[in-house]
């Protein structure tokens, strides 16, 4: 457990790397129509406004030859394989992991690069990062899509039942706690994703700070839980 909880690595870990790895902020000091292919889809892979969210799910016990080509187990009801040499390639513990990539579309910085994959002649390339089909004036939009599934895990944009009142995707800034107002599925295969929604006012307010704020995006999924936290400046706010 120590270890899976290790492996777990948090959103705010993975974005102080990402700001140590990255510290020149080529989008800083280039506009959009100086990126190039791999300037641009760092935008969307990996940067202050694209995470990568790793969490643990439960198990599988399963033969290591049951596997179909999508990691899911084809029988889950394991027996240990009755050749000797075999069994010993069944893991003690079966960590599952799988890797979430959550993206803020609503960042200028998303959407330029986005455009400079098109304007380079890189559609195919940008239509696998799972574009929202759309971005409302009046809306939030943040993508998940699944960079890794976890083994046994089925639809991996399951929603979790038994949530208790509370609401299995939300994003949570100064200013309360929000649901999406829609959901839209999109891609099929790698670069299937679902895209949220969220209001930018509610009851006359705005649901972030002008100003700058921190907003955590929660998805309780059937298996496994995401928590993403994206800080969030006045530019990346208009």
């Amino acid at each position: 457990m120590r270890r899976a909880s290790r492996m777990a690595t948090g959103c705010g870990l993975l974005l102080a790397a990402v700001l140590g790895v990255h510290a020149d902020d080529f989008w800083r000091r280039k506009p959009p129509s100086e990126w190039t292919v791999d300037e641009a889809l760092q935008i969307l892979k990996n940067s202050p406004w694209t995470k990568q969210e790793s969490v643990a799910a439960p198990s599988v016990n399963c033969d290591p030859e049951d596997y179909d080509e999508y990691g899911n187990c084809r029988d889950t009801r394991f027996q240990f394989p009755r050749n000797p040499p075999r069994r010993r390639e069944v893991p003690e513990s079966n960590f599952n992991i799988a890797i979430y990539l959550v993206r803020w579309e609503s960042a200028p910085e998303v959407a330029a690069a986005f455009a400079r994959l098109e304007a380079l002649g890189e559609r195919a390339s940008a239509v696998f990062q799972s574009p929202p089909p759309r971005r409302p004036a009046d809306r939030y939009v943040i993508t998940m899509n699944v960079a890794q599934p976890a083994k046994g895990s089925g639809d991996p944009f399951a929603l979790r039942e038994d949530n208790k009142g509370k609401k299995p995707v939300r994003l949570k800034t100064s200013r309360g706690t929000f649901a999406p107002l829609e959901t839209e599925r999109s891609g099929v295969g790698a670069n299937e994703a679902v895209h949220f929604f969220f209001p930018r006012v509610q009851g006359g307010k705005p649901v972030l700070d002008a100003k700058g704020d921190t907003a955590e995006f929660v998805f309780e999924g059937a298996r496994v839980t995401v928590k993403c936290k994206f800080s969030l400046d006045k530019e990346t706010l208009q």
